[in-house]
């Protein structure tokens, strides 16, 4: 729903409209797996999930990052069974010592790797597990989109001046002076998701911000 009332918004419907769930900013984030983690909170704050709902997320939520925790402090030292292991999940052995999480990482390995070789004192669920090896395989990845998470809360809190003028901003082609026109975003962020709208435009779009700014402060 989100996805579609933005192209509505920002793409108008002067053509067909079909919905490609790949305009979702930030799918990465958006992912089923970890929904009740990123929703119940707000889900119980409007009344729509039970006490205990938002108990048991909550719970589940500390024992992820408490096996996250455990795995990045954790030091795998070479030894025959590890290596052993290493060598028959077709990934090379180690021959220093290398924090659990960072073996994690390998493509060839998953979860079992852990269980079979340093499981935890206190049983895991397997729900645990799963989001662990997620968050963990994928964090290099999810530390960038939180980057451009932020860039693009940076760029929405900028609004856009309602007698911003773009036919004086010299620069951008006739296409995206069109589509400005035609839509006059609010903010530099919904500008920004206007089809065909490249880093540069943006730029002069946020020099003619300025330049309304300084005028009118004059």
């Amino acid at each position: 729903m989100g996805v579609m009332i933005d192209d509505l918004v920002t793409r108008g419907t002067e053509e067909p409209y079909r919905m490609f769930t790949s305009r979702a900013e930030y799918r990465l984030m958006l992912r089923e797996d970890n929904a009740d983690l990123r929703l119940v909170e707000k889900a119980h704050s409007l009344g729509l999930v039970k006490d205990e709902t938002l108990a048991k997320t909550k719970l589940l939520e500390a024992d992820i990052q408490k096996e996250i925790k455990r795995l990045r402090e954790y030091t795998v030292k070479p030894s025959k069974e590890v290596n052993t292991y290493l060598e028959a999940s077709g990934t090379p052995p180690i021959t220093t010592g290398i924090k659990l999480d960072q073996l994690l990482k390998r493509a060839q390995l998953n979860y079992s790797a852990v269980d079979t070789l340093f499981p935890d004192t206190s049983p895991v669920s397997p729900r645990v597990k799963k989001q662990v090896e997620i968050e963990i395989k994928y964090e290099g990845y999810i530390a960038r989109q939180h980057r451009e998470i932020k860039k693009f809360r940076d760029m929405e809190v900028v609004k856009i001046p309602k007698d911003m003028d773009y036919t004086t901003l010299n620069g951008l082609s006739n296409e995206i002076r069109e589509k400005l026109i035609s839509i006059m975003p609010e903010s530099l962020g919904q500008a920004s998701r206007i089809d065909g709208m490249t880093p540069a435009a943006i730029s002069i779009i946020m020099i003619g911000i300025t330049a309304l700014r300084k005028a009118g402060a004059n």
